[in-house]
Formats: structure tokens, C-alpha cells, sequence
């Protein structure tokens, strides 16, 4: 294992954004303190994530690449939730009527602390700190948050999570990374995906919750393998229609460290992602909407549907669903969550 720390670049108003490298045989992992990010998992001399070689190609980036996202993930319905009988007003930074990621100043634009960076004969983690002051984006709380990075001898890549604050708040955290594990510039559609689910979250046109369903008989059941591009495109179907495909939250079986929720196979390049987790939700958006002029490394053009995310988390505006998982945080507790991305060759 190896670990190098150095500059990545400078913020306009003079901050310095240091990165850090994780090596291990076929696989490097790049992070960088802008947005606490992966900016890079090459895997057998393969980019497969979405990303760029200079800061200023994040700075410019408004598809959250590789970043850290919170407070809280997705989407909250009018940027309103309750809280202990107290109405909380965050900012709505999509469409004007949508709380997204954590809203204008989310985690993922903020400059994060490179506590440390670590490494034995088993593996290098690196861990990034930051403090979201009570009533930041208009969450109650000041949240001290720390993300671990850890990198081992099997090909394993690891986030740990870690919050605690000192008020009663809500919370869900992320990381929005674009897989692109046929190479970037490639298409996503012929890759094979697998989730152990048998629901998913219906949405309406804002791409807010309406309710649970099963996903016997839907496109949305990859219960067995099939490829991404199979259904995509069907647009009979309304929640594909609001989606521009799939970007939508599957309700995990069983989520397990020690079993995947999900895989994630490229039959070009045989990369294998399995991804584990303890979390309920994974949002699966395949980047219809993506068509920015940011090319990734330099590049590599950005093309809908050519990056997918998987993104572990808690299902979108559970501040306002009374029936899905708790995601309040209670003052003097700890927030955790772990995901797994494991990769192998086949």
C-alpha cells in the first residue's frame, strides 16, 4: 500500500485544496479536499468514475462529481420539514421549488480539513473533517463530520461516515460518484446491473415521493441481472417518463456489509463493482440528464447515460414521509453509514 499527499490547486479566494493518493497494485484512488471527492478510482488503468485532472474543472462542475453530499441527499418536497413541532425553511435550489444535496452551499462545494492519511501492509484510508455550523442552508444543528476513505489489499473501497451534533436535525449523507466502468466517453447501457430489492419509490414530476412499490412487473425489477439499457427508454411507463429513465431510489432487502445490494458489471472491460452498505435506499440515476461542456481528465465528453451513480443513502424527503425510515439525528448521538465499493475482474 501507499499513500502521497499533495496540491491540487487553489480556491479563488486564495484556499488551499490538497489531494491525497491511495495506491494499491491495480487500483489508485485520487481524493481532494474541495467537496471531500474521489476525483479518480483507476482500476487496471481505467478511469471509472467521471472526473478531472484540475480543480477548476470542479469548480465549474454542477453535477456534484464525486462529492461528498449532506446534509442531506436527494430531495426534500418545498424545502420544508418539521422538526420537533418547529418548521425549518432550507434553500430550494432546483427548479426554485426543490431542496437538492444539501442546497446552494451543500457539503459538496465546501473546502474540507485532510485530517490525516494513513497506511499499513492492509490498507490506506485517509479521513476528512468539517464543521456545518447550526443553521447553515437552514438545518438545525452544528454537525462535526467526519468522512473516512479506506482503500485495501482486496480491492475493496470504503466510506465511513461519521456526524454528531448538538440540537436535534436531520441528516443523510452520500457520495455522488459517476461509475463509468467501461471506460469514460463510454456508454453505460450495455452494462449488466443487479439490486437486491423489491421495492422502489414511486415519484411525481419533481421527482418526489408519492409512495412504495413493488417492483414485480415493472421495468424496475433487476432482482435478476439485465443490462441498464433494456428498459430505460420505455416511456409507457410514467415514472421512467418523470425520470428520463432511472433515477429513482430502490428500498433495499437486506442491506449488509457482509452481502452486496448491488452489482455492477461492464462486459467490455470485465470490471465487476459490487456495492455493500448499510443503508436503506440506493438512488440509481443514469445520467440522462448529464450534457455538460467539462470534458472528464480533459477528454472525455459528457454524454447522457455514459456514467451511472449509486448512491447510498436515505430514501428521498423522509423529513416528510411519516411511513419511511427516521433520518433525525438527535442532539449527543452519532451518525453513522458505511458503503463498500468491492472491485474485481470476471
Amino acid at each position: 500500500m501507499s499513500t502521497v499527499r499533495k496540491n491540487f490547486g487553489t480556491m479563488p479566494d486564495g484556499t488551499n485544496v490538497d489531494c491525497c493518493v491511495l495506491s494499491k497494485g491495480d487500483m489508485t484512488v485520487t481524493l481532494i479536499e474541495y467537496g471531500a471527492r474521489i476525483a479518480d478510482i483507476n482500476y487496471k488503468g481505467i478511469h471509472t468514475i467521471g472526473g478531472f485532472d484540475t480543480l477548476s474543472g470542479y469548480l465549474t462542475d454542477t453535477e456534484h462529481q464525486g462529492s461528498t453530499v449532506g446534509r442531506y441527499a436527494n430531495r426534500i418536497k418545498d424545502g420544508i420539514f418539521y422538526l420537533n413541532g418547529e418548521k425549518y425553511t432550507l434553500a430550494k435550489n432546483e427548479k426554485g421549488v426543490t431542496h437538492l444535496h444539501g442546497g446552494n452551499i451543500g457539503y459538496d462545494v465546501r473546502v474540507w480539513t485532510l485530517k490525516s492519511v494513513n497506511e499499513d501492509d492492509n490498507k490506506a484510508w485517509a479521513t476528512f473533517t468539517l464543521v456545518s455550523e447550526d443553521g447553515e442552508e437552514g438545518y438545525p444543528g452544528k454537525l462535526d463530520i467526519a468522512v473516512t476513505f479506506t482503500l485495501t489489499n482486496d480491492n475493496a473501497f470504503s466510506i465511513d461516515y461519521s456526524a454528531t451534533t448538538d440540537k436535534d436535525t436531520v441528516i443523510s449523507m452520500t457520495n455522488h460518484s459517476y461509475f463509468c466502468i467501461s471506460g469514460c466517453g463510454e456508454s453505460i447501457l450495455d452494462q449488466e446491473l443487479t439490486i437486491d430489492a423489491d421495492k422502489f419509490v414511486a415519484v411525481d414530476d419533481l421527482l418526489i415521493p408519492i409512495g412504495v412499490k413493488n417492483v414485480e412487473g415493472t421495468y424496475f425489477d433487476f432482482r435478476k441481472t439485465k443490462t441498464i439499457g433494456q428498459d430505460i427508454d420505455k416511456f409507457d411507463d410514467i415514472q421512467l417518463s418523470r425520470g428520463g429513465g432511472y433515477d429513482h431510489c430502490w428500498v433495499l432487502n437486506a442491506p449488509s456489509l457482509d452481502k452486496p445490494s448491488v452489482n455492477l458489471y461492464s462486459p467490455k472491460t470485465k470490471i465487476n463493482v459490487e456495492v455493500y452498505t448499510t443503508e436503506d435506499g440506493v438512488q440509481i440515476y443514469a445520467g440522462n440528464r448529464m450534457n455538460q461542456d467539462n470534458p472528464f481528465y480533459g477528454k472525455y465528453t459528457q454524454k447522457p447515460r455514459h456514467c451511472v451513480c449509486m448512491e447510498c443513502c436515505a430514501r428521498p424527503d423522509s423529513p416528510n414521509q411519516k411511513d419511511f425510515p427516521s433520518v433525525v439525528l438527535k442532539a449527543g448521538d452519532t451518525y453513522t453509514q458505511t458503503t463498500v465499493y468491492k472491485y474485481s475482474t470476471k
